[in-house]
């Protein structure tokens, strides 16, 4: 998964990252976005963020919640699981990925015409809105926006699956650090 991840920011390149951002700015489409991120998906205390930044982090807790979905969505959103350490531990291990990363997710969450159209930042629109953003994005014919799209995505999924409190749903033993004795547990218990 982290290879994968990996590849999928690799698309983003910086260079045609600036070259759509010169051109929305140029054009008077770059979004000003001073609100900050809702409440409900800053860094809770305590949580120490070297390479996400906040609204990062709110933004990736936003598209995790949505691309998980289902009892993992629930865990995401009461706070059971938190997909930041792992993402954390990931670009830590590998720097070059933080900044396609932290610029993904500032044009997911403020939108960049023609790249994203929405009036709101992501991470404060509603579930429904979340969704049709992404599945615009998935299902784009631009290749931006689907690269964007697959790196959010893996990153998303990276940050949930690699933490421990995932388990539950997951039901996968041994994952992140359970222990051998849980590997030989059968599932259905």
């Amino acid at each position: 998964m982290r290879r994968e991840a990996a590849e999928a920011l690799a698309a983003l390149d910086r260079r045609a990252f600036l070259r759509l951002l010169a051109a929305a700015a140029a054009s008077g489409l770059a979004p000003a976005g001073c609100g900050g991120a809702p409440e409900a998906y800053r860094p809770p205390p305590g949580l120490v963020l070297r390479h996400l930044s906040p609204r990062g982090y709110a933004v990736l807790r936003a598209a995790a919640e949505r691309l998980v979905g289902g009892r993992g969505g629930e865990l995401l959103r009461a706070g059971a699981v938190d997909p930041a350490p792992a993402v954390e531990e990931l670009l830590a291990s590998s720097p070059e990925l933080a900044g396609p990363l932290g610029r993904a997710l500032l044009v997911l969450e403020l939108g960049l015409p023609p790249l994203i159209f929405k009036l709101r930042p992501f991470s404060a629109l509603a579930a429904p809105e979340r969704d049709r953003v992404l599945r615009e994005l998935a299902s784009s014919p631009w290749a931006l926006q689907r690269a964007l799209f697959r790196g959010v995505r893996s990153v998303a999924l990276l940050g949930f699956y690699g933490s421990a409190a995932c388990q539950p749903v997951s039901r996968y033993p041994g994952l992140a650090g359970s222990g051998p004795a849980d590997a030989l547990r059968p599932l259905d218990a």
